[in-house]
């Protein structure tokens, strides 16, 4: 007799397995309120629930892996966006720099300073304001600050004599002529047609 059927009796024929009432060990009465099944139906049942647990198990397999891929797929989605939000933070830094380098040495030019590439390099940029498109608002009054700090980026200094201008008294050569600016051979032009001609 199989395992199952010890201590049971057999189902009365056309009765529903379920509602079996169990009988105790090996000849005993059940007590109350306790069933009893067939071995057939037990099995059945025993099978079910393995399938059931086996198909569980599966599922919940199938789960965790579709989740960790979203995660890694989101995760891997916010990281691109984090990086691309990141890029676009220096790009727009960048442009702005841009923009308010081209605006200083702009209106330091059209404010007579020497050299705007030194005003830009010398001007206190943390003392520059930018409007709602990141536009420089208070360049001209930064600047004024700079040229009152340091005068000398407004001074003309006298012009130098350039040092491919003969000094009075010595003679051109035709390395010296090569060396002139258009400018410099025009203002010493009698003299660089003397040594054209070989006088």
């Amino acid at each position: 007799m199989p395992e199952e059927m010890r201590g049971q009796e057999p189902a009365v024929e056309g009765q529903d397995p379920e509602t079996e009432v169990q009988t105790g060990a090996e000849g005993q009465e059940p007590e109350a309120g306790q069933r009893t099944f067939d071995a057939a139906y037990v099995q059945k049942i025993r099978r079910e629930a393995a399938e059931y647990r086996k198909r569980l198990r599966e599922l919940e397999k199938a789960l965790k892996e579709k989740e960790e891929a979203e995660i890694s797929e989101q995760e891997r989605l916010q990281k691109r966006v984090s990086e691309y939000e990141a890029r676009l933070a220096e790009l727009e830094r960048d442009r702005q720099e841009r923009t308010l380098q081209y605006e200083v040495k702009l209106r330091a030019a059209a404010m007579g300073i020497v050299d705007p590439d030194a005003a830009w390099r010398l001007l206190d940029l943390a003392a520059i304001e930018f409007d709602e498109d990141g536009t420089p608002v208070n360049v001209d009054e930064v600047l004024q600050a700079l040229v009152q700090a340091k005068p000398y980026l407004r001074t003309q200094t006298a012009p130098q004599v350039a040092p491919t201008n003969p000094p009075r008294g010595k003679r051109l050569t035709l390395e010296d002529i090569r060396r002139m600016s258009p400018e410099e051979i025009n203002k010493n032009w009698d003299a660089v047609q003397e040594v054209l001609r070989g006088g």
